[in-house]
């Protein structure tokens, strides 16, 4: 059964089809990973290039991706073809990914700025390609809302696990072999190499697009990002994604340095990376169904909370504790990947409404909440790295006490700050039933919990 006929009649996926469309999430994962946590280090302490300069550079990746992002959804909703509305694109966008990761992962130390940019460009050209048509296409896959959320927890998941077969690259390279930055990064670019083109492959060869015939003119990206932010429910998504976004960024820019400088932990940061994968491999089945009973919007209270109470005790943690890193790593990871599941599963209830009413707007809709991430991406992790470079913070020098305070702040407040943000926005959200209104989106992630559903055999009892 292909995988659209079975989401047309609200029926559940496969784990495999689950898994082999999730497939590409590996590639995206290895990618995110690479930009925001090795390659800062890798640019700045291998390659010698000044901390703040290497923080415009991962600024101007991110606002190239927020010009190209808006009409790559575009047009992959625009144009039908005969291999379909997403296939071509990502088809075309996992050699490029390819061909730019071989530019950066495996610079040589003397390499410019300019240079880092030009492959930067054909890199981050690849990903888009491939990224915003298959986001688009999983918005479309099923009329379920609670198999959307399911849909979403499976990217996530494989997403997740994904970054610990990834970082086992350069973990075992770090604790086995006792090789640096330089070794580590070369080997997380083969990984970006080979996945580019195998992940692609599965999902095009196995997976069939749901029928585009009929559906209405996708408008221009302007135009639908204007109708998007009409609506307080969408406003609300939006900021949600730019906090995540400048959080998420921030912290994953500053871990190694927060590690091996910060807590005097040199040799162990890949490694520790990996806790923060494994828990939430066994957590997020297990949010989703809290998702399903209490709703997206406690749920969501819930984990921002514990990160708003968790993160600020990167502080006070003693340097030199490896035990006591562990065990708040662990902690900090307890609701990890919740955000970005239940946000998705937002957007993708409003996408699967307009699919209904003959409009396959998907791919637009995921690229414009997906500029709004990687934008608010780039500004995190360049206000992040901007201010180490203020406070003197060199990776490759000792450094003070003061500047070393300076990193842990820089890694532990823009997640609690951001979680404390989002926590008031969610609690001055209006409790509304999920149901249409006059000329606006019902709002898809604050629903009340579904009513108790009564047996049809009780149903048919008279009460005498």
């Amino acid at each position: 059964m292909e995988i659209h006929e079975a989401a047309s009649r609200g029926e559940r996926l496969s784990r495999l089809d689950l898994l082999v469309f999730s497939s590409p999430v590996i590639l995206f994962q290895a990618i995110e990973l690479a930009w925001r946590t090795y390659l800062p280090s890798f640019f700045s302490a291998t390659l010698a290039l000044p901390i703040a300069a290497v923080g415009m550079l991962l600024l101007a990746a991110r606002l190239f991706d927020g010009l190209i992002d808006p009409f790559v959804g575009w047009a992959s909703d625009r144009f039908p073809t005969r291999f379909g509305l997403r296939r071509p694109w990502m088809a075309i966008g996992a050699p490029l990914v390819s061909i730019g990761a071989i530019g950066l992962f495996w610079a040589a130390p003397g390499t410019s700025i300019a240079t880092l940019a030009a492959w930067s460009l054909v890199f981050h050209l690849g990903y888009t390609l491939t990224a915003t048509p298959h986001g688009g296409w999983g918005l479309e896959l099923s009329r379920d809302k609670h198999e959307r959320v399911r849909l979403m927890g499976a990217k996530v998941w494989v997403g997740m696990a994904g970054m610990i077969l990834t970082l086992m690259l350069p973990s075992l390279l770090e604790r086995g072999f006792g090789l640096g930055r330089g070794a580590q990064v070369g080997a997380l670019g083969a990984a970006i190499v080979l996945l580019a083109p195998l992940t692609a492959v599965l999902v095009l060869r196995r997976i069939s697009e749901p029928d585009a015939r009929g559906a209405e003119r996708v408008p221009n990206p302007l135009a639908m990002f204007g109708d998007m932010l009409r609506t307080r429910e969408m406003r609300r998504i939006v900021i949600l994604y730019g906090l995540l976004g400048i959080a998420d960024a921030a912290a994953a820019g500053t871990f190694l340095f927060f590690v091996e400088q910060a807590l005097a932990l040199p040799g162990w940061g890949s490694t520790l990376m990996l806790v923060q994968g494994v828990i939430p491999l066994a957590l997020l089945p297990l949010w989703a169904r809290a998702s399903r009973h209490f709703g997206k919007r406690r749920t969501l209270l819930a984990t921002y909370g514990w990160q708003a109470l968790v993160a600020p005790i990167a502080l006070l943690l003693p340097a030199g504790s490896l035990i006591g890193l562990v065990l708040w790593l662990v902690a900090r990871s307890l609701t990890f990947g919740v955000d970005y599941m239940l946000l998705r599963a937002m957007v993708s209830d409003i996408t699967r409404r307009e699919v209904e009413q003959g409009q396959r707007w998907s791919s637009s809709r995921y690229a414009l909440f997906n500029v709004t991430l990687r934008l608010a991406m780039g500004v995190g992790v360049a206000a992040a790295l901007g201010a180490l470079g203020v406070a003197g913070f060199v990776p490759s020098a000792p450094a003070d006490g003061e500047t070393l305070l300076v990193v842990r702040a820089t890694y532990a407040l823009p997640s609690a700050i951001a979680a404390l943000i989002a926590c008031a926005l969610l609690t001055r959200a209006a409790w509304r039933p999920a149901r249409a209104q006059a000329g606006q989106f019902p709002d898809p992630g604050f629903e009340a919990p579904e009513p108790a559903r009564i047996p049809a055999a009780l149903r048919a009892c008279k009460v005498p």
